[in-house]
């Protein structure tokens, strides 16, 4: 009877091995495809840590690794090559729009009670190509108040040696927030400190910049120097004349751990200006950031940034003027954040001290598109913040804000 049993069994067998091969086929498939992934993935490192050491990030050639898989296993996926920067969009550049709707209300001292909802405060334009293997054009175009005008428009050239020169129309590169265009920083407003340095728009200049990396150890250094025209009428001249000033700025990181770096840095702007006769606008600033990512996109950062502009006036008399904040943020993950930030201005004319208080929540609901919700209260206000706010020199004011930045086409990644 065993022995029926086990002749039937037998053609069952039969049957169930040519299915059993056929899984264990395709479970070999698959590892040798992952194995294969795996191997691209490891490749792709070391070459971008060879780029990074040799300082390299375009021009170079990708070389095919063999592959182990075995002829039953699938036609490896070819690596993508490197593509050298005359091929990005030479002649035909990117483009890229970005929409700021902003919607704020501010009640303040002289019964003050202003209020708008989401109008398009500003449309930006950016048009960016490689002009050829050696230059990029960038310009930045914006639209607002019914005007529109180039916020920034630059070349910039990879020299010898290292070196990198710019030239043009940008903002000028002092402290961590006036080189970033609004849309990008998380929160909504302008800190009260650059406001009373600089007016409530960006400090901006036409001229020669020239700045080269250094490395010293595992830490990564910057020297900048520069030369440029500004109109700017608070810190250089009330009528809005064009005055010429030279700059030299320093900045370094650190890596502190795999997921935390140190960023500390100085400028110095030094030049004439038409505030009164003969009289000079010395610009110093410092600042420090400390920033934690982790692979999860959580983290957090401590960022702080101090200017004092000293303005002469003759051989004894001098104005100064300090401005500074300190930002908290903190990221839960990749979609939400929190921050708060307290701003601070002395001036050693009038009302001593100014201080303000903001808190706020961000939203980043892709890529292209994220909500800010912000309360700012501001105490003691002096003169360049209350012309911003409406207010009286000395009064104080309270502010909130709600901010969506949507964003279409490809465009640069901003600073670290």
């Amino acid at each position: 009877m065993n022995a029926r049993r086990l002749l039937w069994l037998l053609p069952c067998l039969l049957l169930a091995m040519p299915v059993y091969a056929a899984e264990n086929d395709e479970i070999n498939t698959l590892k040798a495809q992952i194995k294969l992934l795996m191997q691209r993935v490891e490749v792709l490192e070391r070459k971008q840590q060879t780029a990074a050491n040799r300082g390299v990030t375009n021009n170079t050639t990708t070389q095919q690794q063999p592959s182990p898989i075995t002829a039953a296993a699938p036609a490896p996926i070819p690596e993508p090559q490197a593509v050298a920067t005359t091929a990005e969009n030479t002649g035909n550049p990117s483009i890229s729009v970005i929409g700021t709707f902003a919607g704020s209300s501010i009640q303040g001292g002289n019964r003050v009670h202003k209020t708008s909802f989401l109008p398009l405060s500003e449309g930006e334009f950016v048009f960016g190509a490689a002009v050829d293997a050696h230059t990029r054009l960038d310009v930045t175009v914006t639209a607002a108040n019914g005007g529109m005008a180039v916020e920034e428009g630059y070349l910039t050239a990879n020299l010898p040696d290292g070196f990198r020169l710019r030239v043009g129309r940008k903002f000028i590169p002092i402290g961590r927030v006036n080189g970033i265009h609004p849309h990008a920083l998380v929160y909504a407003d302008t800190p009260n400190g650059l406001v009373n340095l600089f007016g409530p728009d960006k400090f901006i200049g036409e001229g020669v910049f020239v700045d080269h990396p250094l490395y010293l150890g595992d830490s990564v250094h910057s020297l900048l120097f520069g030369f440029f025209q500004n109109a700017n009428t608070v810190a250089f001249d009330p009528a809005g004349n064009n005055r010429f000033g030279g700059m030299a700025r320093w900045t370094g990181m650190w890596d502190m751990n795999d997921t935390t770096t140190l960023e500390l840095g100085s400028t110095y702007i030094n030049g004439r200006n038409g505030i009164s006769g003969g009289s000079r606008s010395d610009i110093l600033g410092g600042h420090f950031a400390l920033k934690n990512s982790q692979f999860d996109h959580s983290g957090w950062l401590l960022q702080g940034e101090w200017n004092r502009n000293r303005i002469s006036q003759g051989a004894a008399a001098h104005t100064i003027t300090d401005g500074a904040y300190l930002l908290g943020e903190y990221d839960v993950n990749r979609n939400w954040l929190a921050f708060t930030r307290f701003d601070f201005s002395h001036t050693n004319g009038g009302i001593r001290n100014e201080s303000g208080y903001s808190a706020g929540v961000g939203w980043k609901l892709s890529e292209f598109q994220s909500i800010t919700l912000q309360y700012k209260h501001t105490r003691n206000a002096l003169a360049q913040t209350a012309a911003n706010l409406g207010v009286g020199a000395g009064q104080s004011a309270n502010e909130a804000f709600f901010r969506w930045v949507v964003a279409i086409g490809p465009h640069r990644p901003h600073s670290y």
